[in-house]
C-alpha cells in the first residue's frame, strides 16, 4: 500500500510516518516499479504496536526501539514500563508531529537519539552506512553492473540515514561527478550514463509530488531549447520546494517565450535556467533580457559564464545549492518589500526552512545530469 493507505489505516499522519521512517527506521517500504514506496502488513503491524506503546505514555524514539529490538529478537513487544526521562522526551516527539522533527530531535536528548541511530544503522544493509563516499561508491558499483535492486537500496540507505539535502547535496551529485568522469575515460558506457539519469530522475521525481502544495514564492525552472541534462536542475527544484518555494518545473528544452509565459502567467519569483553551453544562453540573450525585466531570473550550469552574465545582465546561481536557495528566498522577500512581486506570497516557512537546511554541507559544481 502506498503511504497514504496506510496512514489512513493505521490514524496516523503520513508526516508522523515519514518521520518515524527516517528517523527510526520503523517502516521497511518495498519500491514500486516507478521508485515509489509500497508499504507492507509488517510496517502496519510496527506502526500500531508502537501507537499501543505511545497511548501509554512511552516516547516514539523509545516504542520505535522496542518494537524493533522484539522484531529482531522473534519476540513480542513488551508493552510494560516507561522511559526515564519520558515527560521531556514525549514533547519533543509530539512537536515532531506537529513538524518539526529536527528540533524534536535535538529536544529529546542525546540518550534516547542515539538509541534511535542505533537501531536504524542495525537495520542498514552491511557495508552501507552514513559516510557520503561509501554511498557514492556502491552506487558507481551498481549503475556500472546495471543492478537496479542494489542501486535502490544505497539511495535508501542514503535517503533514510541522511537529510534529503544531504542526500542530494552530498551524493546524488556527487554520482554524477563520477559517472561524468568515468564516461569521459571510457570506462563506463552511455547505457550506465543512462541507467544513473532514469535511477535519480525517478527518485527526485517521488520528491516533487508536492511541489504545488503551499503558499510560498513561486520558481519557474527549465533548460533553454537544445539543453536536455536536466539532473542538476531536477535537484535543485526539491531543495527549492522543501525550503517553501512553489516549483513550477518545465524541464528540458524549453523554448524562451513558453518559458517567459509560464513566468507571466504564475507571477514567477524567481526564474531559473541551466545549460552547460554559453551558446544556449546567448543565443536567446536578447529574450532572457526582455524577462529578466520582469522577473528575476538566474542562470546555472557551466553555460553561464562571466561574459554571459554580463551581456543578458541577470544573475547568478553557483555550486553551492544551499546558499542558492537562501539567496532566491532573500531575493524574494526584498522584492515583496519594494512592493515589486504579484501577489500574497507568505515567506516565513521559507525562510524557517532555508536556516534549517544550511547546516548540510556543500558539495562542488556537478557537471549536468
Amino acid at each position: 500500500m502506498r503511504i497514504g493507505e496506510l496512514a489512513a489505516k493505521v490514524g496516523v499522519s503520513t508526516h508522523v510516518l515519514r518521520a518515524w521512517e527516517s528517523r527510526y527506521g520503523l517502516l521497511r517500504p518495498l519500491r514500486s516499479a516507478g521508485g515509489y514506496r509500497l508499504y507492507g502488513h509488517e510496517d502496519e503491524r510496527r506502526v500500531r504496536e508502537v501507537v499501543a506503546l505511545r497511548s501509554q505514555g512511552v516516547s516514539a524514539v523509545e516504542a520505535s526501539r522496542r518494537v524493533l529490538a522484539a522484531d529482531r529478537n522473534g519476540s513480542a513487544t513488551d508493552d510494560a514500563g516507561s522511559v526515564a526521562g519520558g515527560s521531556a522526551t514525549r514533547g519533543a516527539e509530539e512537536r515532531v508531529a506537529d513538524g518539526a522533527p529536527e528540533a524534536a530531535e535535538r529536544a529529546a536528548g542525546g540518550a534516547s537519539t542515539a538509541s534511535a541511530e542505533r537501531a536504524t544503522r542495525d537495520l542498514a544493509p552491511a557495508g552501507m552506512r552514513t559516510d557520503p563516499p561509501m554511498l557514492v561508491a556502491q552506487l558507481l558499483d551498481a549503475v556500472t553492473a546495471l543492478d537496479e535492486d542494489r542501486a535502490h537500496a544505497v539511495l535508501d540507505t542514503a535517503f533514510t540515514e541522511r537529510s534529503v539535502e544531504s542526500a542530494i547535496i552530498d551524493v546524488l551529485l556527487p554520482l554524477f561527478v563520477r559517472v561524468g568522469e568515468m564516461w569521459e575515460l571510457g570506462r563506463i558506457g552511455i547505457a550506465q550514463e543512462h541507467f544513473a539519469s532514469s535511477l535519480v530522475r525517478r527518485r527526485l521525481g517521488a520528491l516533487s509530488l508536492t511541489w504545488g502544495v503551499g503558499t510560498g514564492p513561486v520558481a519557474v525552472l527549465a533548460c533553454p531549447p537544445g539543453e536536455f541534462h536536466d539532473i542538476v536542475l531536477l535537484s535543485f527544484g526539491v531543495l527549492l520546494a522543501r525550503a517553501g518555494w512553489r516549483v513550477r518545473y518545465l524541464g528540458p528544452d524549453t523554448p524562451v517565450h513558453s518559458l517567459a509565459a509560464a513566468a507571466r502567467l504564475t507571477a514567477a519569483d524567481a526564474v531559473v535556467l541551466a545549460c552547460r553551453r554559453p551558446s544556449g544562453f546567448r543565443a536567446h540573450a536578447s529574450a532572457l533580457r526582455r524577462l529578466g525585466e520582469e522577473h528575476p531570473v538566474w542562470l546555472a550550469g557551466r553555460g553561464a559564464t562571466p561574459r554571459v552574465l554580463e551581456e543578458i545582465a541577470v544573475n547568478h546561481l553557483g555550486a553551492d545549492l544551499v546558499a542558492d536557495v537562501a539567496e532566491l528566498t532573500r531575493t524574494a522577500r526584498a522584492r515583496r518589500a519594494e512592493g515589486g512581486e504579484h501577489g500574497n506570497v507568505a515567506m516565513a516557512g521559507a525562510d524557517a526552512s532555508v536556516a534549517g537546511a544550511g547546516a548540510t554541507d556543500t558539495a562542488s559544481e556537478p557537471p549536468p545530469g
